[in-house]
């Protein structure tokens, strides 16, 4: 009888059900009764700090956010002979029973196989156990033999087993729902949900609905001790959904909570009055180099106005790339200096805070304000003496990394903290700026814009500004993707532009050529260019790993036409301002999402010229690349992208590790978030429940 071929996946020893199978969840846990639902992880027996470390992975660091882990997808098994395996459908979830007929091990360099034959009166199948050599000596021919597993195709049906069953944990029963868990490294998906429904079997009647019954039953959500029952054991998928949607619910309330405590905390703190008379103000403007368009002006007179204020400011400056953003930051930092405080510009490059600085800096002579600059890869003289500056006032505006937030750095006064590419930095990481001064005004900035009324959800602490005009003059920009009979005629485009004096940018996702597909990194691509005709322009190349005094004399080079070529990963896709660059070329541009490509064009088409971004990458992106070719609005592009992705990363709330299918849609996730903010506004009692004793309540 033909035989077919099953593989197993590895677990470790210390997380494989097959070596040692984790407790029952009806058996009892261990943990103490008097353990807090809130209380750390480590207090469930089997969870020690490595392994706490790997939960947080997964965005659990509690035993309340344990039980609210929603599984990743819902899987109907059944049960099947080895013959059967050939007929399940792919992707199937099933469970074999066999006997074994002979049991194999060997060794390949540092991995290993435990080969075992299972048959019965259909036939016999292998399965197969990598990297557990413990389990070599664990089959014996005629023992039976339960594995459950996922049916798959390599040349032929096969079956990836997961784990064996044990009187401690039996497999579902035929045509039960089973859950399966978000994973992460050194840490197994069947591990995680063994942990989930212990810590459920301690806490379960011991969690209270703080929300009101009947505004949950009007959404169709159950009530949270139900709905975490349900969640880790569902008898339909439909309570599933509930239950889902409920847990869903947890994260998004903390968030509110959060927010509405620190817009208190912020109202209640006093704040220097950064005041400047009209004509400073027109001064600054002037200043500016250009005249503002009608959203900068307003955002201006906005900025001003609040910064008077004896409260602190607290606002979000988006805008798409290009918009005009950090000439309305600097305007800000100015009414600061020129009102006798300091501001601090905190950016999460070196690359960026440098351009920041340096394309800032005639706007800020003509202010007449000084500035500093605090990034890593200063020497410790050239450290002390800037922190010297900030702490003497010798400075009025900082412009930094995360050095800025060393505690060897003290300003005079701090009264002001931009945040550029605010979503980079943590809530603790922006707190220990605002933490250098008392009652810091603080703008947020972000060239990743949301919907409006998303961005009052989320931010619903701050006043929001946007920026969609681009300022006048600006040429545009087109885009296309290149197709393999078009790289003779970019190839002259690019000549051409660089032949008239203009700059191009080439960049190539990776440093290094490598990978086992052919894919060249920036340093071979560089090569390439300077043994072309190309050479004559003189071609840079700019990448991280570069030190800080030689990526900035790059630059320079490229700044000045110097050199008009530069070769760059994507360390350039924030933070480069060139005019005078009119060409950008993306290779491998699959490798780069929606968003970021729509970052890295707003590199190019700064200045009056009109500008080309191409696009060279494969089909597996077309979808993509079309919807960049027909549009450069970065609001709409950030819609497709919230639509495709989800808001899991806006909120810091969607589930590490694997992809969660647990999370629903972006509709689905937009509606709980309103309720959640909703919820919050409209009770104290709620607000209290969820505060979860937040050490940043009054920060930003």
């Amino acid at each position: 009888m033909k035989k077919r071929v099953a593989t197993a996946s590895a677990e470790r020893p210390d997380a494989s059900p097959a070596a040692t199978p984790p407790a029952s969840p009806d058996a009892s846990p261990g943990a103490s009764p008097d353990v807090s639902p809130d209380g750390e992880l480590t207090e469930l027996p089997g969870i020690g700090p490595a392994r706490v470390r790997r939960f947080a992975a997964l965005g659990v660091r509690s035993l309340r956010e344990l039980c609210a882990l929603i599984p990743r997808k819902l899987e109907v098994w059944s049960a099947v002979t080895p013959a059967a395996v050939a007929r399940a459908s792919l992707g199937a979830r099933v469970v074999l029973a066999g006997r074994v007929e002979r049991s194999r091990f060997s060794r390949f360099g540092p991995r290993s196989l435990v080969r075992v034959t299972l048959g019965d009166a259909s036939g016999s199948i292998d399965v197969l156990f990598f990297n557990q050599s413990w389990l070599r000596e664990r089959f014996r021919a005629g023992d039976a033999l339960e594995v459950c597993g996922k049916v798959t195709d390599s040349k032929g049906p096969v079956l990836i087993a997961e784990r064996l069953a044990s009187p401690e944990r039996p497999f579902p029963r035929a045509g039960e729902l089973v859950a399966t868990y978000p994973s992460a490294d050194g840490l197994a998906s069947g591990f995680v949900g063994d942990a989930c429904r212990r810590a459920l079997a301690v806490f379960a009647e011991r969690l209270v609905e703080p929300l009101d019954r009947e505004r949950l039953a009007a959404r169709g959500l159950a009530p949270l001790p139900d709905a975490l029952r349900a969640l880790h054991a569902p008898t339909s998928l439909e309570e599933f959904d509930r239950a889902r949607r409920r847990a869903a619910l947890e994260p998004l309330l903390e968030l509110q909570a959060r927010i509405v405590t620190r817009a208190r905390a912020a109202r209640e703190l006093g704040a220097r009055e950064l005041v400047v008379d009209d004509r400073v103000a027109d001064e600054l403007v002037r200043a500016l180099g250009h005249v503002p368009t009608g959203e900068q002006r307003r955002t201006l007179d906005a900025l001003r106005g609040e910064l008077a204020r004896a409260t602190p400011m607290r606002r979000l400056l988006q805008g798409d790339v290009g918009s005009g953003k950090t000439l309305v930051a600097a305007f800000a930092c100015a009414v600061a200096a020129r009102a006798g405080a300091q501001a601090a510009l905190l950016a999460p490059t070196e690359i960026l805070a440098e351009q920041h600085r340096e394309s800032l800096r005639e706007f800020f002579a003509r202010a007449g304000v000084e500035t500093a600059l605090l990034v890593g890869s200063l020497s410790a003289r050239e450290r002390r003496r800037e922190a010297e500056r900030l702490s003497t006032g010798a400075a009025a505006v900082a412009f930094g990394t995360h050095a800025l937030l060393s505690e060897t750095v003290a300003f005079r006064e701090l009264a002001l903290a931009v945040v550029d590419e605010q979503h980079r930095f943590g809530v603790e990481q922006r707190s220990r700026l605002v933490a250098k001064g008392r009652g810091v005004h603080v703008l947020l900035m972000t060239a990743t814009p949301i919907p409006r009324t998303l961005a009052l959800a989320l931010y619903g602490d701050l006043e929001v500004s946007t920026l969609r005009e681009r300022p006048k003059g600006r040429g545009r920009t087109t885009t296309r993707w290149i197709q393999a009979d078009e790289r003779g005629a970019l190839k002259k485009l690019l000549f051409e532009r660089l032949h008239a004096g203009e700059r191009a940018y080439w960049v190539v996702p990776r440093i290094d050529e490598g990978g086992a597909d052919d894919a060249r990194g920036a340093e071979k691509r560089h090569e390439l260019f300077a043994r072309s005709e190309f050479a004559r322009f003189g071609v840079e190349l700019v990448h991280g790993r570069l030190e800080r005094d030689e990526r900035a004399r790059r630059l320079a080079r490229f700044r000045s036409g110097e050199s008009r070529l530069l070769v760059a990963t994507t360390v350039i896709e924030v933070g480069v301002d060139v005019p005078e660059a009119t060409v950008m070329v993306v290779e491998e541009a699959e490798r780069l999402g929606l968003a970021q490509l729509h970052q890295l064009r707003g590199r190019v088409g700064r200045g009056s010229a009109d500008a080309h971004f191409c696009l060279l990458g494969k089909a597996v992106a077309a979808e993509r690349f079309r919807r960049l070719e027909r549009e450069h609005d970065g609001f709409a592009i950030a819609e497709a992208d919230l639509a495709a992705r989800g808001m899991g990363d806006l909120t810091g709330l969607r589930q590490s590790g694997e992809n969660s299918e647990g999370l629903g849609t972006f509709g689905e996730e937009l509606e709980l978030l309103y309720f959640a903010r909703e919820c919050v506004a409209s009770s104290e009692k709620v607000r209290r429940a969820y505060l979860r004793d937040d050490p940043l309540a009054g920060s930003i």
